[in-house]
Formats: structure tokens, sequence, C-alpha cells
């Protein structure tokens, strides 16, 4: 995985989608000290495992609202 530029500690950065590689991109941005939140539509079915694996989950359009960064998967 790559590491984490000193740009991107102490942003915060939606993760849009929490497919296998979103989760594993969203996991390891949290290793690495930056803030992550999911969005997810209401109906997504990954909604709980993202809560299950600590993640604060919101609808997309408060994610990219909370968000500095957004990241698309």
């Amino acid at each position: 995985m790559m590491a984490i530029q000193k740009e991107l500690r102490g942003k915060t950065v939606a993760v849009l989608g929490y497919s296998e590689d979103g989760a594993d991109y969203a996991k390891h941005l949290r290793e690495q000290g930056v803030k992550v939140v999911i969005g997810l539509r209401e109906v997504d079915t990954m909604w709980p495992q993202a809560e299950r694996d600590g993640f604060r989950v919101m609808n997309l359009w408060n994610a990219v609202g909370a968000s500095d960064i957004i990241q698309v998967w």
C-alpha cells in the first residue's frame, strides 16, 4: 500500500463506497492517522459492515460535506 503524504494528515477523507478495495483503502488511511468517513446510500448493504469496522458512516451528501478530500470507489 501507499505511504500517506504529510499533506493528508489532519484532513478528513470521505471514501464513497465500501467495496473490498474501498474498505482496504479506508483502513489504510485510518492506520496512517487520516480521519476517514464512509459515504454510502442509505440502502447500501455494506453500511453495517463499515460501522462494525469502526468507521463513521453517513449518506453520500453528508460525507462529502464533512470532508476535505473525496475518494470514490
